[in-house]
């Protein structure tokens, strides 16, 4: 499976996961998932909403892990999986929702 595919497969993945395992008392959105250059390592990428709850949803995204992968297993055919870990997307933190933005 090429790069893009992999990716993208693990995206889905996740969200379909976080979906499924969350106890909703924060919205978990997985943005995008990052391989390294061997594609051993992947990190993927969620927004956390409210921040008030950031620190609970990474330190139970953490504890899942493990979770994740076995899950992953079950829906994306590959032989072997990269190590994953969910880490905050500080691309789409502190962003206005809602409030236009000029374009210059």
């Amino acid at each position: 499976m090429d790069r893009a595919k992999t990716e993208s497969a693990l995206v889905h993945v996740a969200a379909e996961f976080v979906n499924r395992e969350s106890n909703r008392r924060s919205l978990i959105t997985v943005t995008r998932v990052e391989l390294d250059d061997r594609g051993h390592r992947a990190r993927i990428y969620v927004t956390i909403f409210p921040d008030t709850q950031v620190k609970a949803a990474l330190d139970f995204l953490g504890r899942v892990e493990d979770d994740f992968i076995q899950f992953a297993r079950t829906r994306i055919k590959m032989q072997t999986l990269p190590r994953c870990t969910f880490v905050q997307d500080p691309n789409i933190g502190g962003l206005d929702v809602g409030k236009e933005v000029p374009v210059e």
